[in-house]
């Protein structure tokens, strides 16, 4: 790590080409491209002094080895907790169907002992494979439900094809309403694989682009390019069965709890905040991977959050709420 230079906030600090803390807010403006009007300002500065605090705190535990992960003054560091949560983190809740009522929906409950555990590989990447896709950026819409199971689609496509096929998060956003989903308010795994089984496919980003806006449904079907032929919700709490899955199934959509600020302000390293609960979750990810220790994530934050967009996060804990709700759809 090395300290570059001092001001009276704060000096900057960088690793490995990433800056951790800027020489003070203006920098951070300024390398981030942020504007604000004047009340606004004062606002994020505060914030942002802040989480700069935490930072330098929760860095200074990692550097000891007391912590396994760090902190940066990314995209989200101008956030209070409040206003973090209020723009960036809107998962909708689906009320669990029982077993019982809907076993269709319900079809991973022995995945894991239907196969000989010697066959799943200890360590897996779809990324290794090929399934490299650009990072994302949901911007102040609340449309991580979109792009989760959109690039979990984009994956069975690759690995049916060998191609990537960008598909349109912003035809679910607008057109899953119908199903229960809530645009940019938003919305739920299950209410958006129930719209895709039910109206008709989905069509490709460059048909369809994101407009981080909840806009009317625009879908045509004489233009869509892939079709679910089935999906499936994976037993809840069931970590074995996710791995399972991603590695003969491909990358998983999950649901999670990133409500605290070490979510928030996420580095690099292994994940593994005890007070990120799994009581409740309000964010969807993508599961990549896995090894023995972590799960490999996709976020939709952009580069500027996490390790380029990914995050790791520790294994067989239900960490935050990673396995309360995991969903997969095969084309």
């Amino acid at each position: 790590m090395t300290v570059l230079s001092l001001s009276k906030v704060q000096c900057r600090v960088e690793e490995n080409g990433r800056i951790l803390v800027y020489d003070d807010f203006e920098d951070y403006k300024g390398q981030n491209n942020k504007t604000y009007r004047p009340f606004e300002e004062i606002r994020c500065r505060k914030a942002y002094e802040e989480n700069c605090k935490r930072i330098r705190a929760h860095n200074s535990l990692y550097q000891s080895g007391k912590v396994a992960f760090q902190l940066r003054a990314n995209c989200f560091a101008d956030l209070n907790s409040q206003n973090y949560l209020k723009s960036h983190v809107r998962l909708v809740p689906s009320p669990r169907i029982p077993l019982i009522d809907a076993p269709a929906q319900i079809v991973g409950a022995s995945i894991h002992r239907s196969r000989d555990k010697n066959q799943i590989p200890d360590s897996f990447d779809w990324r290794d494979q090929g399934f490299k896709t650009p990072p994302r950026n949901q911007l102040s819409c609340g449309s991580c439900y979109a792009f989760s199971i959109a690039e979990s689609i984009e994956a069975q496509v690759y690995k049916r094809t060998g191609k990537i096929l960008d598909l349109s998060e912003q035809q679910i956003v607008d057109c899953s309403t119908r199903t229960g989903n809530k645009g940019c308010a938003g919305g739920s795994l299950r209410n958006t694989l129930k719209y895709l089984e039910q109206y008709g496919g989905l069509m490709r980003d460059r048909d369809y682009p994101y407009r981080a806006k909840e806009k009317h449904c625009r879908f045509a079907k004489e233009l869509a390019v892939v079709q679910i032929s089935s999906w499936a919700i994976l037993p809840k709490h069931d970590e074995e069965a996710i791995k399972v899955a991603v590695a003969t199934i491909g990358p998983v959509a999950v649901s999670i709890n990133a409500s605290p600020q070490t979510f928030q302000l996420y580095s690099n390293g292994i994940y593994d905040d005890p007070d990120c609960s799994a009581d409740m979750v309000n964010h969807a990810m993508l599961v990549v991977g896995y090894t023995p220790e972590y799960w490999i994530m996709k976020n939709w934050w952009g580069d500027n959050w996490g390790d380029g967009g990914y995050m790791k996060i520790r294994r067989n804990r239900n960490l935050c709420g990673l396995a309360n709700y995991a969903a997969y759809a095969i084309v």
